[in-house]
Order: C-alpha cells, then structure tokens, then sequence
C-alpha cells in the first residue's frame, strides 16, 4: 500500500483487546507492540506526514478514579493498556527525531450498533429495536455506576478532526465522553428501545476528562439518548 499511494496520514487502530491479549499474551504484544512499530517505521519510510494512534483510556487503569484529565498519572493494571501506554511514550519522541507529526486520542468505552464480535455485546445490543431473537441484555454494570462512554459515530468525527486540522496543540488527547449512569443507559435501552434489561456488579472504571479535545478543535458530543433515539439506517 505505501508503495502504491501517497498518504497525508496513518489512523492506527487495529489490536488485540485486554481479553484475547490475556489469553494470548504472545500474540497480543506481536499485534500491540511489534505490529505498531512496523507500521510507523512504514509510515516514516514513506514520509507521511502526520500518525493518529488509537490509544485507550485503559492507561489509567481500571479502579475507580476522579475524572482524568490528561495530565492524570496513568496506572495501567493490564497488558493492554500498558501496550498502549508504551506506544504513546514512543510517539511523543518522534517529532524531535524525525519529520512526522503524531498524536495518541485516548478513547474511552465505545458503544454503537452493528458489531459482530465483541466481549461486551450490550454496548451494540441497547441500539438493536426489537431484535427478534433477542428479548432482553445484560448491561454487566451494577446501577450505581458511572460510565464514560462515546457512540462510534462520534470518535469517527475524533479521528476525522485529527486527520484533517491544520495544527493539533497537544501530543495526547482523551476522547470527549458522556458520563452517564449504568441506570439511567438501562432506563434508556428500555423506554427507547424496548428492551428487558438486567444488571450486573461491575464498578465503571475511571471517569474521563475529555475537554482538552473538546476546547482545541470545538468539539460537541451528541447524547446518548439522540443517537439511541436515531433510526438506524
């Protein structure tokens, strides 16, 4: 591909996710590390321009915390998020050594209709009306959580501001979320879509301070009860 087309920038976001990379923590560090490092140096050999990594707000761990900002000490207490930290150490050294520009968004827990494989189906089922195969989901989280969450369509709009700004002021971003309680998405999922929801006992991680990115590019999330309310289409 690099010695077919010119590219203006890389968006790296493929990996192996926290449980496969558990499971296979050989293949994971391949994939997070290994796989990552081929692609920059491909992308510096072919003088693009600009590399938008796909980080994970898992570098702050998976305990309870305060809302993140950027400047936050990351914890990561896992494989995967550990890889994804060592990869953002790696790319904020590269503009002092090379012609490249590069900046790592952080993205929190994503949820969006459609996907086919996941370790986390509810976050693709609570935008599927009335599947019927389906009659009711599991949300794993207990009710008094609270989850930062972003809709796939508006990390696309993240990912396409990154390619195409003129200048981007920081090396790292969180992703912009909604805060939002384990409850009030059940309360959702239900009187919007129908389902029959049950909960889970899971606490919802750290909360995320994503208005770096909202302040540098004006970035506007849109709730999830507009994008639940959406026709899917």
């Amino acid at each position: 591909m690099f010695g077919q087309h010119r590219f203006s920038a890389v968006v790296h976001l493929a990996a192996t996710l926290p449980t496969a990379f558990r499971s296979d923590p050989l293949t994971g560090g391949e994939v997070n590390l290994s796989g990552t490092m081929r692609l920059l140096r491909a992308s510096l050999n072919s003088d693009v321009p600009r590399f938008v990594f796909g980080s994970s707000t898992s570098v702050y761990g998976n305990s309870v915390r305060p809302p993140c900002a950027e400047t936050a000490d990351p914890l990561p207490d896992e494989p995967y998020g550990a890889s994804k930290l060592a990869i953002e150490k790696i790319l904020e050294l590269i503009p002092g050594a090379y012609s490249m520009e590069t900046v790592s968004l952080r993205i929190a827990r994503v949820l969006g209709p459609g996907a086919k494989r996941t370790s986390s189906p509810w976050r693709s089922q609570i935008f599927e009306r009335q599947r019927p195969d389906l009659d009711r989901l599991t949300i794993p989280f207990a009710p008094d959580a609270r989850l930062s969450v972003v809709h796939v369509d508006d990390l696309a709009r993240m990912l396409r501001t990154l390619v195409e700004v003129q200048s981007i002021p920081n090396r790292i971003y969180n992703s912009p979320v909604e805060l939002i309680g384990a409850d009030e998405v059940k309360r959702l999922a239900e009187e919007v879509n129908g389902w029959q929801v049950s909960m889970g006992m899971s606490h919802g991680g750290p909360a995320i301070d994503g208005t770096r990115f909202a302040k540098d590019f004006d970035f506007v999330l849109r709730s999830l009860h507009e994008h639940m309310s959406t026709p899917i289409t």
